[in-house]
């Protein structure tokens, strides 16, 4: 005689319910997973920041930018005179900058980073100041005296050696320090006699030699901004508001040119303190990146998004069994299978670092679907039922890794599958009494 506390457990309904709650409870080792993932992540930026500190950090180059002061005079209410010291600032006719990335790779444990040198050559020539633009600037209250020239670089501990400006033919030492509000870090230097100086463009050039880290971008401030790169780097990117007009990539590594227009950036050519708000030469930048390919933590992190899933399928696929054969698997069993769907995702993270994701995905889904075969011999009774189980995890295991490598179509993909997977349940379950059923049968 059967209880009514036997029937219940009997029931598939029940047998359901408990399946449900063990999904539920996986929900913590996925969790536990999905946070180290994120704390390797962050100790791989981490890492990154230190070896950039060192050695220096992404650099941008803006500039160079003549600033030439003035003087306004006004009167208080009580016709006092004050004097305000303001600013003009010029840009360059033309902007030539030439050179190499010559990249390096350095270690810190088991991480990575990208390093470059640059060796850059950058020339061009500034049209004289006109002032004539600025009707309310009188000419004797210029101070031609203390003009100066400015380049900012956004981390100056990367500079390899002393630079030397020439200008229009005179060699000038760069100083420390932009002495403008222009930018947070940078050079200048002074520019004597610029007032008396009688030429059409006053010519410049320099050396740049630079440390960075990763990436190297540029603010196009010349009317026409012109930068040419070389570098035995194979994987370039190349990203910010312009595009390279040319580039080649080969097995050597990758020349670049961009080509950029005045026309095509937000700010003028020349403008002076009353304007300064609507100006910021850091916008309209463009760069080029020598990262190295490291997306497997976000690879994984998408994967174990679909960790419940998994587990989910695989446990229907075990509870078919159960209702089509003579067989009861006992929840611990579930719970052992859903450990080991668990732990293919800290296996996956934990070779990602050490090899390409390719083959990590393939040790880890090879060993994790190894262990449920190995161990369904026995919860299923059968060798055949477990190489079935096997096949479907292959294919489960399979979808998955498209899946992470899917970007426009990862969506449309998934719910195909998700659908096929369902119409295959459905089907297989078609002619089941589930009011009739209860998993009464015995080992």
């Amino acid at each position: 005689m059967i209880s009514v506390g036997d029937s219940i457990r009997q029931s598939a309904f029940f047998k359901i319910l408990v399946i449900g709650f063990l999904v539920m409870l996986l929900l913590i080792p996925l969790i536990m997973i999905s946070s180290a993932v994120y704390e390797r992540q962050s100790r791989y930026y981490s890492v990154k920041s230190e070896i950039g500190e060192l050695f220096g950090y992404d650099q941008t180059i803006m500039g160079p930018v003549v600033t030439v002061p003035y003087q306004r005079f006004w009167k208080d209410d009580k016709d006092k005179v004050h004097t305000d010291l303001h600013y003009a600032y010029f840009l360059p006719e033309n902007l030539q900058i030439r050179g190499q990335l010559v990249p390096e790779t350095r270690y810190r444990g088991i991480y990575e980073v990208v390093v470059y040198r640059t060796d850059l050559t950058v020339s061009g020539a500034f049209e004289p100041p006109n002032f004539g633009f600025w009707k309310t600037i009188q000419p004797e209250h210029i101070l031609w005296d203390d003009a100066y020239l400015t380049i900012g670089i956004s981390d100056t501990r990367g500079i390899r050696e002393a630079l030397t400006l020439n200008w229009n033919k005179k060699e000038l030492p760069f100083l420390s320090g932009t002495r403008s509000s222009l930018f947070d870090k940078g050079l200048h230097v002074r520019l004597p006699d610029l007032e008396q100086l009688n030429t059409t463009n006053y010519e410049f050039s320099f050396k740049l030699n630079l440390n960075g880290h990763e990436q190297l971008a540029f603010s196009p401030v010349g009317k026409e901004t012109i930068v040419e790169l070389s570098s035995s780097w194979q994987d370039p990117s190349f990203a910010g508001s312009f595009l390279p007009v040319e580039r080649v990539i080969n097995e050597t590594g990758f020349e670049a040119r961009w080509q950029v227009s005045h026309l095509g950036r937000s700010y003028p050519q020349m403008w002076n303190t009353e304007m300064q708000d609507s100006v910021n030469l850091h916008q309209e930048q463009f760069n080029v990146n020598l990262r190295l390919p490291v997306d497997f933590y976000q690879k994984v992190e998408r994967s174990i998004k679909y960790g419940i899933l998994f587990i989910l399928l695989t446990f229907t696929t075990f509870f078919l069994f159960e209702i089509f054969n003579p067989i009861r698997i006992h929840p611990l069993q579930y719970l052992m299978v859903g450990f080991a769907l668990s732990i293919f995702y800290l296996l996956l993270l934990s070779i990602s670092e050490h090899l390409n994701f390719s083959w990590a995905y393939l040790i880890a889904s090879g060993a994790t679907i190894g262990l449920i075969i190995t161990y369904g011999q026995w919860v299923l009774q059968s060798r055949q039922r477990s190489l079935i189980m096997g096949g479907f995890l292959v294919g489960l295991y399979i979808y998955l890794y498209v899946l992470l490598h899917l970007q426009d179509y990862a969506l449309l993909f998934g719910a195909i599958g998700l659908f096929v997977i369902l119409a295959l349940v459905m089907f297989i379950t078609r002619r089941v009494d589930w009011y009739a059923l209860h998993l009464n049968q015995q080992r």
